[in-house]
């Protein structure tokens, strides 16, 4: 895990956020899988190493909201973004934990800025 920390008050603003993610990956056959999950903020780092490292269960870090194959239908898209405000055409890539870090902490600093 990175060496970054972030602040007592970042972590507990990361504590108490949710972020939705699209999840795709590859079951043990080879077909390709989606999966919309939320997870906590101050989760999203051991997430993405969890991802990154190969095999993992996403249910193990977060709540699974919708999954299926291939890639989401228009249907589960307008759904995600209905219920769950999910913008598909600003999504961010999260490579690595420290994107993932960064991430929640300009989340942070958004949620402290608006108090």
């Amino acid at each position: 895990m990175s060496t970054n920390k972030l602040s007592s008050i970042k972590q507990l603003i990361a504590e108490k956020t949710v972020c939705v993610l699209l999840v795709r990956g590859e079951d043990t056959e080879g077909n390709g899988k989606f999966a919309y999950m939320a997870v906590r903020a101050d989760k999203l780092p051991e997430f993405i190493e969890a991802q990154n490292s190969g095999s993992f269960y996403p249910e193990d870090y977060g709540i699974v909201i919708a999954t299926g194959e291939g890639e989401p239908s228009a249907e589960i898209r307008q759904k995600m973004h209905d219920e769950y405000g999910f913008n598909h055409e600003a999504m961010v890539d999260l490579p690595d934990s420290e994107k993932a870090i960064e991430l929640v902490s300009n989340i942070s600093k958004l949620a402290t800025q608006s108090r």
